[in-house]
This record gives C-alpha cells, sequence and structure tokens, in this order.
C-alpha cells in the first residue's frame, strides 16, 4: 500500500513509512532505531489507529516513571481514551490505549486472559530489558502467554540480534514478524576524551597513553600523588569547562551514583553560574511556585536545590522527590538548566536530550559487584547527545581512567559491537503455582519450551547432535571385532580390570617397601624377598585365571585391550555432551520440577492443584512465599493497620546502609518497636534460615510508617531519618502495590476492608500527590 510522507506535521524518515506499512499489512514488528529518531511516532500511529476501531492496545514500560510520563503524553493527545495500571496507580483501566508497566502486564496475560481478550496490539517498548538479569523473564512471560490474536511492536534503540529475537518471538505467536533495523542517528555523535584537563581524540589519547614517552609521563603521575587523585575528583569542573569554552552545553552529566550527583551539583554551582539575571528571575517564579504547590517551602533539599537551579545546574536521580524531578524537568525543557548530573535511569526514563553527554566513571556497581558499563548500556547513554533539529552534531565525553578500563577496554566499549540480547528467563513461585494450577502437565513442557533461552539454545542442538553422533562413530569404529566365532570379552574384562587394580596394589606396596628400607640393614632385605615371592605367587594365580577366558588365551588381546581403553575414555566424552544435548533440549524443565518440590513440601500445592496457600501465592508478585507464610500465620489478621504498613514496607525497601535512622539512636528506635513487628522480624529471619529464596525481613525504617500511618506529616518523616525524601516516596507508593496485590488476593471481607483502611493511611497528602510523577 502507498502511504503519505507526512504524518501530523512530521515529513517521515524511509524506516517509519517501512513500519507503518508492515502494521497496515497486519504483521507483528521489531524496530531497532538509535534514541531520537522517532520510534515514538511509530507507535503514536499504531495507538490513533487501534482507536478508530473497537479494538483496544496496550503500551508496556519497563519503569514506573516512563509509564507515567506516556500517560501524562498520550493523555494530551487522546484524552480520556487513554487509563494507567501500575499497581500503585490506578486511573480508567478499562480505557481503549492503557499505559502500563510490563509486570502489570503479564499478570493480566498469565492471570486474567479475558482481561485483555480484545487487545489487538502491544506495544514494548525498550524491548532489550527481555535481557536484564532480574526482570527479563517478565518481558518473555508476557510475550508467551499473549493471547494469539495479539500483534506486537517492539521497540529498542539497541538489538543487535534483531532477526533473532523476531524469530523467536513468530516461533511463540504463530505469525509473522517483521524486522526493520535503522542504525543511522538523526544527530551523529562524535566522542572525546578527558585526559589531563583537556578534551582530545581517542586517536591522541592512544598516542600519549601507548606512544614514546608514555612511561615518562606514568612516572610523573606517580610522582605527583594526591595531586593527581585531586585532578580526578574535579574532573566534573574540567569537563563542564572546556564543554562552555567550546559552546557545546548544555551538558547531561552520567554519574553512577546518587551522593556523587548532589556533591557535583553543589560544587559546580558554587563555581559556576550559568544564568542571566532575566533567567534567575524567570527560574525563581517557577521554583517557588513549584515548592508552594506541594508545600515543600521549608525542606532543606528543596532550599538548596533551588540555590543549584538558580545558577543553571541541577541533579536528578531516584532519590529525589518526584515533584522535584520534575520541576527539574521543567527547568531543562525550557533550556535554563545548563549542566545537569544524572543517574543511569535518566536514559531510560525521560526523553531529554542535550548537546552533550559525559561520563565521570566508567564501571558501575549492578548490585552484585563493580563492573565494567556494557556496549549497550553505554549506548543506551550516550544516545541522550544531540538534540533533533538543534544540533549537528552531539558530542560525548568519555573519562580516560586506567583504572577501570585499560585503552583496547575503553576502545571496545566507546567503538566495539554491541552485547547480543541473551535470555535471562527464570522462573519465579508466582509462574510455576500460575502454571501448575491453569496446565497439564505435557501443556508446561510444550510452554516451558518456549522461552527465548530455549530458542537461542535449540539453535545449538544440531551442533551437539551432530558431536554425539561423531563420538558414537568413532566408538563404534575403534570398538574390537573378534575374528573367533565365540568370546567372552565383556567377562574377561571385567576381570582384567580387575586384575590391573590388584596389580597396581603389589606394585605400590612394593615401591613403599623399597623406600622404607633405603640404608637398613642388609638382613633385612629378607622380608623383601618373602614379599616379593608371595606377589609373584598371585601373579601366577591371576595368569592361571586369565586363561580360563577364551579372550585371555587369544594372540590379539592386546590389540583389543587397548582399543576398548579408547572407547572407555570416547564413552565418558559421549556422556557429556550426551547430557548437555538432554538438558539444552528442555532447559527449564528441572527448574520447574525442584519449585513444585519446594511448593508440595510447604503445602502450597498437592496432586490435584493449589493448596489455599497456592491460591494466595499464586496472586501474590512481590515475595509471594514470606507475605503468604506471614498471612496463614495471622499476621494480617491479628496486627494492627499501622503494623500491617510497617510489615509490607519491611517487604519492599532495600535498606541502604547510609540510609537509617541517623538522628536517633539505633537500638532505642528499634526497642521501641510493637512486639508484633518483631515477632514478624524472628519469623521471617527464622524462614530464611530454613529457605535460600526466603529474604530476611529488615524492620529499621519501620518507625518511617508507623508514624506515617499514623498521621505524621512528611516533614516530621523527614526528621527522623536521612534517608532520601525520593526513596521513602517510592517505596511508600510501593507498599500501596503490595497492599493492593494482598488485598484482591483474600477473601474474608473484613481483612479486605482492613486492608483499605490500610491504603488510605499511606496514600495521602504528598504521597498521594506523587502518584503521577515517579
Amino acid at each position: 500500500m502507498e502511504l503519505n510522507v507526512k504524518y501530523r506535521d512530521y515529513i517521515l524518515d524511509d524506516f517509519q513509512i517501512q513500519a507503518i506499512t508492515e502494521i497496515e499489512n497486519g504483521h507483528s514488528l521489531v524496530l531497532s532505531a538509535p534514541t531520537g529518531s522517532g520510534k515514538t511516532l511509530v507507535a503514536e500511529y499504531l495507538i490513533e489507529k487501534v482507536l478508530k476501531s473497537d479494538k483496544r492496545i496496550i503500551y508496556t514500560s519497563p519503569i514506573k516513571a516512563l509509564s507515567n510520563q506516556k500517560y501524562r503524553d498520550f493523555s494530551r493527545l487522546y484524552g480520556d481514551k487513554v487509563g494507567i495500571l501500575t499497581g500503585d496507580v490506578v486511573i480508567n483501566r478499562d480505557a481503549q490505549a492503557l499505559i502500563v508497566t510490563t509486570e502489570v502486564y503479564r499478570n493480566m496475560a498469565m492471570e486474567d486472559p479475558e482481561a485483555i481478550a480484545d487487545v489487538s496490539y502491544v506495544i514494548f517498548d525498550e524491548i532489550h530489558y527481555l535481557g536484564d538479569i532480574e526482570r527479563g523473564t517478565v518481558w518473555e512471560e508476557s510475550i508467551i502467554f499473549s493471547p494469539k490474536t495479539v500483534r506486537f511492536l517492539a521497540l529498542s534503540a539497541t538489538i543487535p540480534n534483531c532477526d533473532e529475537l523476531a524469530g523467536w518471538i513468530e516461533s511463540v505467536i504463530d505469525h509473522q514478524v517483521k524486522v526493520i533495523s535503522h542504525n543511522n542517528r538523526a544527530v551523529p555523535l562524535s566522542f572525546l576524551f578527558h585526559y589531563k584537563k583537556q578534551l582530545i581524540t581517542f586517536k591522541e589519547l592512544k598516542k600519549k597513553v601507548t606512544g614514546k614517552g608514555a612511561l615518562d609521563e606514568a612516572f610523573e603521575d606517580h610522582k605527583r600523588g594526591r595531586r593527581g587523585k585531586k585532578e580526578t575528583e574535579f574532573r566534573h569542573l574540567d569537563i563542564i569547562k572546556n564543554l562552555r569554552n567550546l559552546d557545546r552545553l548544555p551538558l547531561l552529566y552520567f554519574v553512577f551514583s546518587r551522593a556523587l550527583a548532589d556533591k557535583f551539583s553543589y560544587e559546580t554551582s558554587r563555581k559556576m553560574d550559568f544564568t542571566t539575571p532575566k533567567d534567575k528571575a524567570e527560574i525563581e517564579e517557577i521554583v517557588d511556585s513549584c515548592l508552594e504547590k506541594y508545600q515543600l517551602q521549608n525542606l532543606e533539599t528543596a532550599q538548596r536545590l533551588r540555590e543549584e537551579l538558580l545558577k543553571g545546574v541541577g541533579r536528578h536521580h531516584a532519590g529525589l522527590m518526584p515533584q522535584l524531578k520534575e520541576l527539574v524537568e521543567i527547568l531543562f525543557a525550557k533550556k535554563f538548566l545548563k549542566v545537569l548530573f544524572v543517574t543511569e535511569t535518566f536514559a531510560v526514563g525521560i526523553n531529554m536530550p542535550a548537546r552533550s553527554v559525559g561520563y565521570d566513571a566508567l564501571k558501575k556497581y549492578d548490585g552484585r559487584s563493580f563492573r565494567p558499563m556494557q556496549s549497550l548500556e553505554f549506548t543506551q547513554i550516550s544516545g541522550r547527545a544531540g538534540r533533533r533539529g538543534i544540533d549537528t552534531t552531539g558530542w560525548v565525553v568519555v573519562p580516560h581512567i586506567p583504572s577501570d578500563l585499560s585503552i583496547i577496554e575503553l576502545q571496545n566499549l566507546v567503538y566495539g559491537d554491541i552485547e547480543h540480547l541473551e535470555s535471562r528467563f527464570d522462573l519465579s513461585f508466582n509462574s510455576v503455582l500460575n502454571l501448575y494450577s491453569g496446565h497439564k502437565t505435557e501443556e508446561v513442557r510444550t510452554i516451558l519450551k518456549r522461552n527465548f533461552a530455549q530458542f537461542q539454545a535449540n539453535k545449538k542442538l544440531p551442533e551437539l547432535t551432530s558431536k554425539v553422533n561423531k563420538i558414537r562413530a568413532e566408538i563404534e569404529a575403534i570398538m574390537p571385532r573378534c575374528p573367533e566365532k565365540k568370546n567372552d570379552f565383556e567377562d574377561y574384562m571385567v576381570f582384567y580390570k580387575r586384575k590391573q587394580q590388584q596389580e597396581d596394589t603389589m606394585n605400590r606396596q612394593l615401591n613403599n617397601i623399597r623406600f622404607g628400607m633405603r640404608g637398613r640393614n642388609k638382613n633385612n632385605h629378607f622380608e623383601m624377598e618373602d614379599l616379593m615371592k608371595k606377589f609373584s605367587k598371585n601373579r601366577e594365580q591371576l595368569t592361571e585365571k586369565e586363561n580360563t577366558f577364551i579372550c585371555g588365551k587369544c594372540k590379539t588381546k592386546n590389540k583389543c585391550i587397548s582399543k576398548y581403553q579408547q572407547t572407555v575414555k570416547l564413552q565418558k566424552k559421549l556422556d557429556y555432551w550426551r547430557e548437555l544435548l538432554e538438558e539444552q533440549g528442555e532447559l527449564q524443565l528441572p527448574l520447574y520440577e525442584r519449585k513444585l518440590e519446594i511448593l508440595r513440601s510447604l503445602g502450597y500445592i498437592d496432586a490435584n492443584g493449589l493448596l489455599p496457600r497456592g491460591e494466595f501465592a499464586s496472586r501474590i508478585h512481590t515475595e509471594e512465599i514470606t507475605v503468604t507464610e506471614l498471612m496463614f500465620h495471622g499476621y494480617f489478621h491479628e496486627c494492627t493497620e499501622h503494623e500491617i504498613n510497617a510489615i509490607a514496607l519491611s517487604l519492599v525497601y532495600e535498606y541502604r546502609r547510609r540510609g537509617g535512622a541517623a538522628n536517633n539512636d539505633q537500638s532505642r528506635v528499634l526497642s521501641k518497636l510493637p512486639e508484633k513487628l518483631k515477632s514478624a522480624k524472628g519469623f521471617v529471619n527464622s524462614l530464611a534460615r530454613q529457605h535460600s529464596f526466603v529474604k530476611p525481613l529488615e524492620n529499621k525504617i519501620c518507625h518511617l510508617m508507623l508514624a506515617w500511618s499514623a498521621g505524621a506529616t512528611f516533614e516530621e518523616i523527614m526528621d527522623m531519618t536521612d534517608i532520601p525524601e525520593g526513596d521513602i516516596i517510592r517505596a511508600f507508593r510501593q507498599v500501596i502495590d503490595l497492599l493492593r496485590q494482598i488485598r484482591d488476593a483474600v477473601k474474608d471481607m473484613s481483612l479486605r476492608d482492613k486492608l483499605l483502611t490500610c491504603l488510605a493511611c499511606i496514600n495521602r497528602d504528598i504521597v498521594l500527590a506523587t502518584e503521577l510523577r515517579d
């Protein structure tokens, strides 16, 4: 079909025309194109197309911040035809266009397929999250459990193996999946490297680091000692000064630490000023209006941020209150901010490019250990450089940090190939329960073979099968062929092995005796002679026994034995590759069966299906085993509403060492906690000692929820802790999500009413005002 080259007021690029053509032809589509190239335009076209029909469309995103942003954007375009469902936020859930997190869509597809029976398209934004070690399984399950009638639009800036991903999706949904991979950026990137207060090209950097004189420079650096360390501490200021002189601001400066973002923003605002008096007046009006609207004038962090913003400097990370993050975004969009210190989530959740992007480090903590950045991560972040229609080049500034990366590793990170998308499929207990209750055994086996990990493994099966067949052929070729009509080779080899073992034992004993008798009296050598006579007699008896075998008397027995020993070695190889082949054929089945056994031992299932514990846990997606055990041991029935909220906070919040009750004596705070909270912690921690999959309960911040739930103001809460405001609000909203899961899973109406009261105690004031901003 022919399409107009314009959509709205945009002239479409070729890849956008191709994508829309495939959509019009009724195909699913994997679309990979750089950040800022216009993928969202294709999504908007598809949404408008579905809105003209009697069907529905679902837009999924990896994080709530992006879901909220998309809801705001699409609501401006399509009004009340748009809804949002993210666990803690529910607005217009039956809307024709529904914005959800991928976890929410997975739950709908797996647990309530009727709810999406009229959905014709699902858009998966940031589909490369399928390779995320923590959450990738959710993306796979979302695709596997979608109705066959659904079509997909999968979007990403970076998927090297698009064809493989599309091939897997096609194998799952049984219809054609097209691939469009657009590699040309709307604004090309140019890379500069920070080296000794200068910004230089990679060619210049390599010459300085590996060329003549590099050793002399390294020696001088060593002599500088502390002064060299000071230079790295103020790297951000060097980079900003250089870019300012080159007229390459605004800058997004990426750090992998919230504390550094705060520190750098403060330092930069103290040393530099990027705004005119007119700018300051406008910034002041916007900031003060926001602080007054949300009653944040007395919040110390808000006032400190205000001072930084007036200088044209800002910061944006999860520790900031969502209202303050939104304020920063508004000022950045209005071009008042010239330097913005951000963490990695900014590259995913916020569509706000800049002329330049800078890095403070090339190593990050991934929740397990510090590791070098991956090319995929580097490409995603660097893609924020260059504003379409404004800049002719996007500038990326990369630090030279030898302790992070060697010059070769640095070159591979910046200019090398991006890692292929790999499956991280891992079944949760919730998934196992839903599979067990909704499908027969053979159906489960079929479903478990449909994941991306199995699809990738299946590609290796022909090679593994060929290897197994080759080794089998080698064994067959080497296996001794007896010229006699009759033989007893198998029995003979059993005897032969025993004979070899006995002879080896005798030889070891003789060697030990020889070693022990060195330097002794010669008369003692009679002992040695007696032993040798005994062993000689044993050997004669073995030889007599050997001659009772047909093969033992055969002249070619040594040749046959040699071949047999070769086949034994090959058999070990065969066993290894055959076992690997069997494992690759059904990767997930052993894990599924292990988890079934655990659930059976805990009383969640029996031969007939789910037991009450299992039915409840199948509706819980956060620490499902722990929540279920707390429920069935009466904690939610017996605790007060405030205690339930505090327990829920302990379940969802990951305590950071630098946070906590910094303004109180920790032991005094914990000693004042209600006995039920102490009991819950002891109960859960006892479970954790028994089962590695249960996370210990942390109650160090329970006092914050007890106070908030009882009606304390947010200022009063913040006086009790040094945990960042944004973390507190997000944790409270995660509690809302968990309590809603529990409310929907319980059948006891009095407990449901109690949980509604719990929710009302939390979802108020600043927490309620945040629901569409986090």
